[in-house]
């Protein structure tokens, strides 16, 4: 588990990063919802735990693929790998979790708006109630 702290500006770092990943959708390997929470992770704390396989993978089996070689079923395991759980309903803004989403579990962060995913398509804002399980970033 990892021992991170939250930068002094952590809050303001958030808030310019929130409107950048709100406007662009999610490419597997780039922005995917895990690459975009580590991405959040990064930009409160100074580490970014997913430089290692950043561009290494273009497709969801490939994703996949990497999860499986470090041991994870899916991205719920792997942020329950880095992070301490916290209950959804008392997750902060910076913290992370997942979803259920058509079948999938997807990785969020806590904002300002809500419980932000992203996709695909684009970025969807969910309410706290939907989030699955959360963990406490620093």
């Amino acid at each position: 588990m990892l021992e991170l702290t939250r930068l002094p500006d952590w809050d303001r770092r958030l808030a310019r990063l929130v409107p950048e990943i709100a406007s662009t959708p999610g490419v597997w390997g780039q922005t995917d919802c895990l690459l975009t929470v580590m991405d959040v992770v990064a930009e409160i704390t100074g580490f970014d735990p997913a430089a290692d396989i950043r561009g290494r993978y273009k497709t969801e089996s490939g994703a996949a693929r990497i999860l499986r070689k470090r041991g994870f079923d899916d991205v719920e395991m792997a942020l329950a790998s880095l992070f301490p759980p916290v209950g959804a309903l008392m997750a902060q803004r910076g913290d992370v979790g997942v979803v259920e989403q058509d079948g999938m579990l997807c990785a969020g962060f806590v904002c300002d708006r809500g419980f932000m995913v992203r996709s695909e398509a684009g970025c969807t804002i969910l309410p706290q109630t939907a989030i699955k399980s959360a963990f406490k970033v620093g």
